[in-house]
């Protein structure tokens, strides 16, 4: 019973990280960029879920629609401030997008350490679902019950989107070659900010969903982050789906072993795990682009 216990929060779990992975992939597929400050997208939308609920007096819900945007908004000033201006001036390369994105990852993160005082924030006591649900002797919080809807809901909407909807054909053709979509009809900014939006979405949402049962800081999004990045790495940047399955993988493997072998071993069992990854399949366990196509 206690596998299983712990098999339910290891979903839940990987469900936070899912999300994550999901719009990291997103940014990488379509801009060819590994974007080191999407791990603050999620910092912002957990504040300001929390600035909704603790200062505004809006439910939890709602307050999950707004983290969203929080995130959405930070995704595509990023992207403006850092990315279009290399993008103008062709100098797209890896490495330039790396440093830069990494430059606005520690700007962002002290803004926040600024707005918060650097202290620790929660969600006030009644504000979030604290429903309990008995499955024989399982215990399944609500909150990790919405945390696995939204991941999975997510998940689909971003599949379908990118492979059954003109948006999501003209998005992957962007990605692909940029002047070759422009040929097509298809304009690069309107589906590049489309992406950064939409990944931003995905990944204020799981802040939101992070932080909603624990106290949180500004360095929220670091944590994410590395997760995230292992994640989709180990699913799979071409595909949501892949970037989930990892997502899942990654939940459930570090509270399985921080059960049944110890906590001080959780990060380096994940990683473990994504090298073993890393050189069985380099391109992830489900299709992937290819690292550097410009």
């Amino acid at each position: 019973m206690l596998f299983v216990q712990q098999l339910i929060n290891g979903i839940a779990l990987g469900a936070v990280y899912a999300l994550f992975a999901v719009g990291f992939g997103v940014v990488f597929s379509t801009m060819r960029i590994l974007n080191l400050a999407q791990g603050v997208y999620a910092t912002w939308g957990a504040l300001v879920a929390y600035w909704a609920v603790a200062e505004l007096g809006l439910p939890f819900a709602v307050a999950c629609v707004a983290g969203m945007a929080g995130g959405a908004l930070t995704a595509v000033m990023v992207d403006q401030v850092a990315f279009q201006p290399l993008r103008s001036r062709g100098g797209e390369q890896l490495l330039g997008t790396i440093i830069t994105s990494v430059a606005l990852w520690i700007a962002l993160r002290e803004v926040a350490s600024l707005a918060t005082g650097a202290a620790p924030l929660g969600f006030p006591p009644g504000t979030v679902p604290g429903g309990l649900l008995h499955i024989g002797g399982v215990r399944v919080l609500t909150t990790q019950i919405i945390a696995v809807v939204c991941a999975v809901a997510v998940t689909a909407l971003i599949h379908v989107l990118f492979r059954h909807t003109r948006l999501g054909a003209a998005i992957r053709a962007v990605g692909h070659d940029r002047g070759a979509a422009m040929l097509g009809g298809v304009n690069p900014r309107t589906a590049i900010l489309t992406a950064a939006a939409l990944a931003g979405a995905a990944t204020g949402l799981a802040g939101v969903l992070y932080a909603d049962n624990q106290t949180f800081t500004f360095a929220l999004g670091d944590g994410l982050l590395l997760q995230g990045f292992a994640a989709v790495v180990i699913g799979g940047m071409g595909d949501a789906r892949g970037a989930a399955f990892g997502g899942f993988m990654i939940g459930i493997v570090q509270v399985l072993s921080a059960q049944y072998i110890s906590n001080s071993f959780q990060d380096a069992i994940t990683f473990g795990l994504l090298l073993v990854v890393l050189v069985a399949r380099p391109r992830g366990l489900f299709r992937t682009v290819e690292l550097g196509r410009a």
